[in-house]
């Protein structure tokens, strides 16, 4: 009876087994042919659009080549407070050094007696820019000319994908508290904070904190507080329902069935939220460099949003993806109402170190987007330190700022 029993058993769990095996088959290839149309489909739109206005950037002839070292960087580390930074990397056109800062070609100085950092996005960062091409390189040449001691001037680019003003202002603190000591710190702002405020619906949070939350989440449930077979279990279950939420299969009859569409911010909403937040981190770091001894300067940075340019054939490409899309003419809405709104709080906040660069290609016919995004062709680099150079060149001739005395120099 025992040995009966026992085979009955045994061929129960055979039976559920092989029924869990040959569902687990169907999700996949049911998965698999859905992907597969769908990068037939991508294919054939891409094709598309390359039928469309070239982009500029694909005659430089490394651009190709660029474009693939460029997607090798993206492998990132956390860093506490400001969430991640890049791997260390070295390849034709993109250096980054151990800190997972990019590298800024300049002369080796032992002890420089400037030291300049330059805070910012992915477009601070340099994304479609090879090593020498970026803003803070082309700022680095022009700082050779300057009269000043012999030791010259340090350039640090502490710029990162996705990074929003309030992260860079963490971050300064960090560089403050580890004993690094700058004399000149330059903010290059705007498209970030604006897509992180509708993303969100509140200005001052980092882009996509939606995936930290959920990756939060996620951790607290596999990690727990038991042992044993029990957490083993909600392991297993807790990682599945991931990966059944990630079938891309999945997500798109989730979406045919409960189509979701959350309610934006008012552009009004959103416009004032963000001078608001933008403002009270600049008394922040206006009472960071009062204590430290540098001085800031700030940049809101021009976006095909608020363009007044005349676009190229590329670039209306994109403008008119822009004019189609809910979402993405909401942003532009914004980025239109903030820049006057900031100049006028900024002139009693931080007089004379505010720059307003949303309107600075007003009537240039060059290429200067490269993305929708807002990158920057290489050269349209050289106009944008054109721009902060008059705050940034007399900064760094002038007698360097007197700390607060008894606190840190």
């Amino acid at each position: 009876m025992l040995r009966q029993r026992a085979t009955v058993l045994v061929k129960a769990l055979g039976d559920g087994w092989m029924s869990i095996g040959i569902t687990l088959l169907i999700l996949v290839a049911a998965e698999s042919c859905y992907r597969i149309q769908g990068t037939v489909r991508q294919s054939f739109a891409a094709r598309r659009t390359h039928s469309g206005p070239s982009n500029p950037l694909d005659t430089t002839g490394w651009y190709r080549d660029y474009v693939r070292e460029y997607e090798s960087t993206f492998h990132m580390r956390w860093k506490p407070y400001v969430y991640f930074r890049r791997l260390p990397f070295r390849g034709r056109f993109i250096t980054i050094d151990s800190f997972g800062h990019r590298v800024v070609p300049q002369p080796a100085a032992a002890t420089p007696e400037r030291r300049v950092f330059f805070m910012g996005g992915s477009t601070m960062w340099g994304s479609y820019q090879r090593d020498s091409a970026t803003i803070p390189a082309e700022a680095a040449r022009r700082m050779l000319a300057l009269p000043g001691p012999e030791s010259g001037i340090e350039v640090t680019n502490l710029g990162e994908s996705g990074y929003v003003f309030t992260q860079e202002m963490l971050e300064l603190m960090l560089q403050l508290r580890a004993g690094n000591r700058p004399n000149v710190v330059v903010f290059y702002d705007g498209i970030n904070d604006v897509a992180a405020t509708l993303q969100s619906g509140a200005a001052g949070i980092p882009q996509n904190e939606s995936n930290r939350v959920a990756e939060f989440a996620m951790g607290r449930e596999v990690s727990g507080f038991d042992s044993g077979l029990a957490k083993d279990l909600r392991t297993l279950f807790v990682l599945g329902k991931a990966g059944f939420q990630k079938s891309e299969l999945v997500q798109r009859l989730q979406a045919t069935v409960r189509p979701s569409v959350a309610p934006m911010i008012s552009a009004d909403s959103a416009v004032r939220d963000i001078v608001r937040v933008y403002t009270g981190n600049v008394r922040i770091i206006e009472a960071l460099a009062a204590t430290y001894g540098f001085e800031p300067v700030y940049v809101w940075q021009p976006a095909l949003y608020s363009s007044q340019k005349h676009l190229t054939p590329f670039e209306q490409g994109f403008m008119t993806a822009i004019r189609n899309d809910p979402f993405q003419r909401r942003l532009q809405e914004v980025h239109l109402a903030v820049p006057r709104l900031l100049d006028s709080a900024m002139a009693t906040i931080a007089p004379r170190r505010f720059v307003d660069a949303s309107t600075l290609f007003a009537g240039d016919s060059q290429p200067v987007f490269a993305d929708q995004l807002g990158h920057l062709t290489e050269t349209a680099v050289p106009r944008i330190v054109d721009a902060i150079w008059p705050y940034l060149g007399s900064a760094l001739v002038k007698p360097a700022a007197t700390p607060v005395p008894g606190r840190p120099r």
